[in-house]
Order: structure tokens, then sequence, then C-alpha cells
């Protein structure tokens, strides 16, 4: 119980004796902290201050996707269109684009100071710029697009709010002519595709209207063909007869001849008749009464001798007329003539009439970038007022503390070593 009581007393006489020097050295311990706040203080000032701009946007109208879709060569959504824009105004070469296309050099520089690395100041400059979806308060809130924030860093908040404004629109321009270009091309390809497949259609009419031709001739050939040869047979046929005949009134001259009958028995016949009315005299085909009997030497000669002296049997052949006559007709068929006369066949031709349709239509597609966009500004950047850092009031606030602890450590040491010379002095 005395030792804790002895243990007690000589805690207290340490305490003691530690304010006792804190309070020695107080003026040492401000000195040191007010020297290290004043150093803080003469930092925070001439650190410069650093703004943040940031600007918003949500994804494009609906009738920009239409617009773009109108051709109907394209099949574009507004994610895929609002993610190029993006791929855009992310790319360190656009950025590159829009920091010189705008002469943001002479803002950032206007006293024209030497630049080491050009593309390193660029890169310095653009650096911050971050992407990010802003949260909605309300999750639970449907059907609500969440915006995406660009936020960029810079000592000038007016410069870098001006980049920010000036880097979305040349985005959005440059995105909307990449579309365009893109359905530009596409048309171009459509319209030469449409014209190749012109040309095949158009050759593939021509060998059929050849094939069609040489088709129409071959059967023309085999019907001319074939009304030759009945033609022929028909004069081999009339030849045979004559021949036959020439024989037949030879055979009956010479009966005649023999007979003594020289001239015709009409007169005879004819008196026979009117003597006699119930005799009948039939003369033809199923004729009772021969040739030389009715007719007589001479009269048969005289036919034998038309006969020997026929050259054509053709107009004694009642047939060939008709054959000539369809043989003619043949030999000058218009469709045949029609056929291969003509120069065009697109005319014929239903789906190259399609095909110039839509050719005119795609060749009448004037693209214009009015009224189209590759996003929909949620908010502009502004300049803001006040920097996000340096935080001064943390700087300064850190820098008393740590010179505060700085300066009582530094009193305790002090402290130590004059404890020690005390000791080698005695």
């Amino acid at each position: 119980m005395a030792n804790k009581e002895l243990q007690y007393q000589e805690d207290e006489i340490d305490l003691k004796q530690l304010f006792g020097i804190l309070a020695d050295r107080k003026w040492f311990i401000a000195g040191i902290t007010g020297f290290i706040t004043v150093l803080a203080v003469a930092y925070a000032l001439l650190i410069p201050p650093t703004y943040q701009a940031s600007i918003s946007f949500v994804s494009p109208s609906q009738s920009s996707v239409v617009q773009l879709n109108k051709v109907k060569i394209t099949s574009e959504t507004s994610e895929t269109i609002f993610r190029q824009f993006l791929n855009n105004i992310l790319s360190s070469q656009f950025q590159k684009k829009v920091f010189e296309t705008n002469d943001y050099l002479n803002r950032l520089n206007p006293e024209n100071k030497p630049i080491d690395n050009y593309e390193d100041y660029i890169n310095n400059f653009t650096s911050s710029i971050q992407i990010e979806a802003i949260k909605i308060k309300n999750d639970e809130v449907l059907n609500y697009e969440k915006p995406i924030k660009i936020s960029m860093d810079g000592s000038d908040a007016v410069i870098i709010s001006s980049f920010l404004n000036d880097l979305a629109r040349a985005a959005d321009m440059d995105t909307i002519n990449e579309f365009l270009a893109i359905i530009q091309q596409k048309i171009d390809n459509r319209v030469e595709e449409i014209a190749k497949q012109k040309i095949l259609l158009l050759s593939r009419a021509k060998q059929d209207r050849l094939s069609q031709i040489n088709r129409i001739k071959e059967e023309d050939q085999q019907k001319i063909n074939e009304i030759n040869d009945r033609i022929d047979r028909l004069r081999i046929k009339a030849e045979k007869y004559r021949l036959n005949q020439i024989q037949i009134l030879s055979d009956a001259a010479t009966i005649a001849s023999t007979l003594g009958i020289i001239g015709n028995n009409f007169k005879t016949i004819s008196d026979n008749q009117k003597s006699n009315p119930a005799l009948t005299v039939t003369i033809g085909d199923n004729q009772e009464l021969p040739k030389w009997y009715l007719y007589g030497k001479d009269a048969l000669l005289k036919e034998i001798e038309t006969l020997k002296n026929r050259i054509n049997n053709d107009p004694y052949i009642p047939e060939i007329l008709s054959l000539q006559d369809t043989l003619q007709e043949i030999q000058s068929n218009q469709t045949l003539r029609t056929l291969e006369s003509r120069e065009d066949d697109s005319p014929f031709i239903a789906e190259i009439n399609k095909l110039d349709i839509e050719s005119s239509k795609l060749k009448s597609y004037r693209l214009d970038s009015k009224g189209i966009n590759a996003m929909q500004i949620n908010l502009s950047a502004y300049p803001s007022e006040s920097p996000i850092k340096p935080k001064k009031k943390l700087i300064v606030a850190v820098a008393f503390i740590a010179g505060l602890m700085l300066s009582i450590f530094l009193v305790f040491i002090m402290n130590v070593f004059r404890k020690e010379e005390d000791k080698i002095s005695a």
C-alpha cells in the first residue's frame, strides 16, 4: 500500500515536471509552431489554384436516329451513335485536333514562352479529362437515362470550361459527319452494286434472247425442211403421174390409130343422144367409154405432146401452193425479226425497273447534318468560382498541428540533453 502511494506521487511529480518544461519553453513552442504555420500559409498562397469544369450529356434524340436511318441501308441506334460520340470525345487525337483548331495554345501561353515538348504540353492539359455516369438519387425511377459527365481539371476555369464545350460541339459534329460519310459510302456502294446487277441482268436477257433466236431458227428450219420434203414428195408424185399419163395416152393413141379413129367422137355421141335420149354417156373418173374412142388419135397425140413439153408440175399440184404460203410465212417470221432487231432488252426486264427506281431514290437523297445530333447536352460547362484544390484551410490546420507536435518533441529532446549535461557537470 505504501509502494502504490509512492508511485502515484512520483507520477504526479513527473507530469508537473513535464508541464513545467513545456511552460518554460512556451515561446520556443510558439515560435516553431508559428514558423511552420507561416510557411504553410505561404505555400498555400503560392500554389496555383486548380479548378474543375464538367459537362454532361444524354443519348441523341429519336428524330436524329430516324434521320440517320431514313435511307433504309443503315440501322443505327441511339446507343451506337452515342457510343461513337463518347469514343471521339475521349480520343487523344481528337482532343489535340480541338486544341489546335480553337487555338488554345495562345490562350494558355499568351506570352509565347518556349515549350520544350509540344505533344507533352497538350497531353498535360488534357490528361485530367475523365468520364463517369451521373448517379440518380432515386434509383427506383424507371426508364430514366443516366447522363454521362465529362470533367476536366485546370488552372484556368474559363479555359477548361470553354475547352469542354468546344470538345463536345466538335465531337458531336464529327460524329454525325462520320455517320453521314458512312451512309454516303453505303449509298455509293449500293448504286454501284445496282449498276453491276443491271449489267448482269441485261447480259442474261441478251443471252436468253439470243438463245430464243437460235431456238426459233432451229424450229423454223425444221419446219422448212419438213415442208420442202413434202413439196419434193408431191413433185415426185406429180412427175410420176405425168409420165404415167404419157404412157397411158400413148397406148390409147396407138389403139386409136390402129382402129382408125383420128378425130373425137363427141359429135357422134351428141347426135345419138338426140336420137335416143335414153342413151347415157359418162365421162370422168368412172368413164365407160375409152379415151381412144372419145378423143381420137390427134387429140391424144396433142395431149401427149403437151405433157412431154411440161417443165413444171407445180401449177397442177394445189397442195404445193398452200405449202409455199406456209413456207413464206415461216421464212418471214416476225417474232424472229423483232428479236433480232431489238437493241435494248431493259424494257422487257421487270427487275431492272425496280433497280432503276431504287437507284434514283438513293441518288436523290441529300445528306445534311442539320437537325441531327449525336448527343443532347444535359448541362453545359461553366467556369467554377471556387477551386477544388489546394484546400488552404486544411493545409494550414495540418501545418499548425504538425508544427506544435514537432516543437513539443524538440522541447523534450532538449530537456533530455540538458539533464545529461547537468549530470556530467556534477
